[in-house]
């Protein structure tokens, strides 16, 4: 217990330290044409009241991160037992800053804009089925996933295959010496339980890639052709960082099933955290320096050209302030994409008047709110 419980504190750790390190530098990484979740004219992001705000932003932030760190350390000291708690319910707390940060200044950034006149010039533009608002799912990097569906295949003919010659139980988890401290009876479903999150892990990664691609895009009235460019590019880089990590999570978990089928097989703890945390924090500094949609991206001329001679389309109301609640919540009955580009922070987001959009945002919560009260009572049993 006292090596899981180190594990979980090195895990929340980590993820403390990443989260509220990226919570200040969000509003570097957002669309110019946003402040705070209000559509302002880019050059207002340079005047005085926009820095007052963002530097509010940043301070509330950087203190609620130290906070949240601290607490998380003095846990650990005081309660190892309920690490596993702190690791489940401090990143509401993150989330918890950041709203607080970002709610105010919201509010002010409406009122700013109304005082002092940011007008927004609005083209017309037209939402067509061959738009680049909408992105060809046959421009996603497919082949990531079809490596890892082989991947994931022949992990189980490995594990049928090696079913009969399996002891009577087999290992489940391993300690930081790898050295296995949890087993099952042997059974079909424990044996394959591997290969079957592995399923489930491609099925929701290329959900992910899926609403990349498609989700309808925030666009710059003022340089439209550059803005679908970046957007153009934004999602073939996040498509093969998707794909990439997709790949290190089913090897990882074919790792995992050799050490249940192959007696005597083994992998170094520092390999086992490698093959995850590489392509993640690769991933993370490529969203990083491509800023959100794309908008820190550079585009040649001949980039910029292919996108304009497409459809340069868009969709006025989503520009519109009302539509969207606090800035981060997108609701439009007469809209009927179900993904659009956010406003601040994210880069997909969802029309929450959208009837599928509300049913699976309930499944998504019911699915959450279920998994932490079946681990509390799993841990509370082991505490």
């Amino acid at each position: 217990m006292r090596e899981l419980n180190a594990f979980l504190f090195i895990t929340n750790i980590c993820v403390v330290i990443l989260c509220g390190a990226l919570l200040p530098i969000i509003p570097l990484l957002t669309r110019k044409s946003f402040l705070f979740g209000v559509k302002v004219p880019p050059e207002v992001q340079n005047t005085d009241e926009a820095k007052a705000l963002k530097r509010s932003y940043v301070t509330i932030t950087i203190i609620g991160g130290v906070i949240i760190l601290a607490a998380s350390i003095w846990q650990y000291i005081a309660a190892p037992d309920y690490t596993i708690f702190a690791l489940m319910f401090f990143p509401f707390a993150l989330a918890a800053v950041q709203f607080s940060a970002f709610a105010p200044n919201h509010g002010k950034a409406l009122k700013l804009k109304a005082a002092l006149k940011w007008h927004v010039a609005e083209i017309s533009f037209a939402d067509t089925k061959t738009s680049f608002t909408r992105g060809n799912l046959s421009a996603m990097p497919h082949f990531w996933y079809v490596i890892s569906l082989i991947i994931v295949f022949l992990s189980f003919v490995i594990s049928l295959v090696r079913y009969p010659e399996l002891p009577d139980m087999v290992p489940t988890h391993w300690d930081f010496n790898m050295q296995a401290d949890a087993w099952l009876p042997k059974t079909i479903g424990a044996v394959l339980l591997m290969p079957l999150l592995n399923i489930g892990i491609v099925a929701l990664m290329w959900l992910t890639g899926v609403l990349i691609e498609k989700a309808k895009l925030q666009i710059d009235h003022k340089e439209p052709a550059k803005s679908f460019a970046q957007h153009k590019k934004y999602r073939r880089l996040m498509g093969h960082g998707i794909g990439i990590l997709t790949l290190a999570m089913v090897v990882l978990f074919l790792v995992l099933e050799l050490q249940t089928v192959l007696i005597g097989f083994t992998v170094p703890f520092w390999l086992i955290l490698a093959i995850v945390l590489v392509p993640t924090a690769l991933i993370c500094v490529m969203a990083v320096r491509a800023g959100q949609g794309g908008t820190l991206l550079k585009v040649n001329a001949a980039e910029m050209g292919a996108a304009a001679n497409g459809d340069i389309v868009g969709n006025n109301a989503m520009n519109d302030d009302k539509y969207w609640a606090w800035g981060l919540f997108y609701h439009n009955s007469d809209d009927p994409a179900c993904f659009v580009g956010n406003r601040f922070g994210g880069n997909i987001g969802f029309n929450y008047s959208r009837l599928p959009v509300k049913i699976g945002v309930a499944l998504g919560l019911a699915a959450l709110a279920a998994s932490y009260v079946w681990t509390i009572s799993l841990f509370r049993a082991l505490i």
